[in-house]
């Protein structure tokens, strides 16, 4: 029988992909919405984004906050321990372009990978 390997390793890609994700959802101890919280009681205001992200070798939360003067804040929140870990001020234009160079470096790595 002859085997399509496009299809093969699209099907492989998916497979993995659903694999993957499954092991980072496992590694989240906290949901979304307890690192929003976390976020908040750390720089009081609304939470307006949680994205969920492995950086610097562990699983985290980026909660996008934006507080009582309009400044927005990124929140980070360790998803194993829901402390959060670091915070930095931010604007609109930095997490577009942040949430840019991300989806190039997804398709990017989704094209290498469907190889």
């Amino acid at each position: 029988m002859k085997t399509n390997s496009k299809m093969t390793a699209g099907i492989a890609l998916a497979v993995g992909t659903v694999i993957m994700a499954g092991t980072a959802f496992a590694a989240a101890r906290i949901t979304p919405a307890q690192a929003e919280a976390a976020a908040v009681k750390k720089i009081p205001g609304k939470a307006t984004a949680a994205k969920y992200e492995f950086e610097d070798g562990h699983w985290q939360y980026a909660v996008v906050v934006v507080d009582k003067a309009k400044q927005m804040y990124e929140v980070e929140v360790n998803a194993a321990t829901g402390k959060v870990t670091d915070t930095e001020k931010t604007s609109a234009a930095e997490e577009a372009s942040e949430a840019a160079a991300d989806k190039k470096a997804a398709m990017k790595s989704a094209m290498k990978n469907g190889k």
